[in-house]
């Protein structure tokens, strides 16, 4: 009698433990972001956690984190303090510094031109860049072109000679306001608002887009459509993390991740959106003619050869990668 009632007991536990193992087996997860709403990159932010959640069961859910400091984003994913992370080569150089070749300024021709690129050349490269950093990159997507807010009108390029500006980690992004004669000083974005309205620096690069949704947005009501440089939004994965995965959700998971470039025309529809809401609020947008935007690209062209010799020998195989793929985009 006492053997049945232990063996009924010991069944009994492995039939609760079995029914709870599905739901042990799933993990919350968490994903670090700058952007929100009204943001359309929070919306894209969005899309991804769903599309990953609807193709593994192995994820219970995702919570977005707001992290202002889009470098210490990068390190805590890195250490697994942080599953997922989505941000530009930008934020990204200062632990990729090779990935600084995607905002060389003036790179791109054409939209469709950059699409191709992208999706043949640029992304395998992109997946060995963050392999050897512990991440996987899950999807590539738009994040625009950075044009340049002011403190005042600085709708002429030699109006921010000696001035001090706010720069980020990469050297593309130093490289183009050395050409301008400027001052560069480098600030984390959430420092950049106070420095604006304490005057330790007068401008800045930005998408128009996300530009409009910062505190920023208040001092500088000056913006120029220079257009310089492009920049994708990366998002990618501790692969600590990944590996719970097994190979069938992980092969599920990016067949859900939206096309390479894919939410571009979306993006660049929103920015006229934002860039009235920057214009209800009293800022003034430039918008420069050819003429105009080539006196810009006059001062900073000469250098892009320069930086392009200085930077590393990956940096440089990335760079003659995209050249070729520009080449065979032409040739088709």
């Amino acid at each position: 009698m006492y053997l049945r009632k232990l063996q009924s007991l010991a069944l009994g536990l492995a039939l609760a433990s079995a029914s709870i193992l599905p739901a042990a087996a799933q993990e919350t997860w968490s994903m670090g972001s700058a952007k929100r709403a009204p943001d359309i990159g929070a919306t894209f932010d969005q899309e991804t956690v769903a599309a990953l959640l609807g193709a593994t069961d192995k994820v219970k859910d995702v919570e977005i984190q707001f992290i202002g400091n889009e470098q210490e984003m990068l390190q805590q994913v890195i250490r697994g303090r942080l599953n997922m992370g989505g941000t530009t080569p930008l934020a990204l150089a200062g632990a990729f510094p090779d990935i600084s070749v995607l905002n060389v300024p003036y790179l791109w021709d054409s939209q469709e031109q950059r699409e191709y690129v992208y999706d043949k050349h640029v992304v395998p490269v992109l997946n060995e860049m963050f392999a050897a950093s512990g991440l996987v990159v899950l999807s590539v997507q738009e994040a625009g072109f950075n044009g340049v807010f002011c403190t005042f009108d600085c709708s002429d390029q030699a109006s921010l000679s000696g001035k001090r500006i706010r720069v980020s980690v990469s050297a593309s992004s130093r490289m183009f306001w050395d050409s301008l004669g400027s001052i560069a000083i480098q600030l984390p974005l959430p420092d950049t608002w106070s420095a604006l309205e304490q005057g330790l620096v007068v401008a800045g690069e930005l998408p128009i887009g996300y530009f409009a949704t910062t505190p920023a947005a208040a001092t500088a009501k000056h913006f120029v459509y220079t257009e310089h440089t492009h920049s994708p939004w990366i998002y990618f994965v501790n692969k600590r993390s990944w590996d719970q995965l097994d190979e069938a959700a992980q092969k599920a998971v990016l067949e859900a991740m939206p096309a390479t470039l894919s939410t571009s025309k979306r993006f660049f529809d929103d920015q006229a959106n934002r860039a009235k809401s920057y214009t209800d609020m009293g800022g003034t947008i430039y918008e420069l003619d050819a003429a105009q935007r080539e006196k810009w690209a006059a001062l900073v062209k000469p250098n892009i050869p320069k930086l392009i010799d200085e930077m590393s020998p990956g940096a440089r195989k990335f760079y003659d990668a995209i050249e070729a793929g520009k080449k065979e985009f032409a040739a088709r």
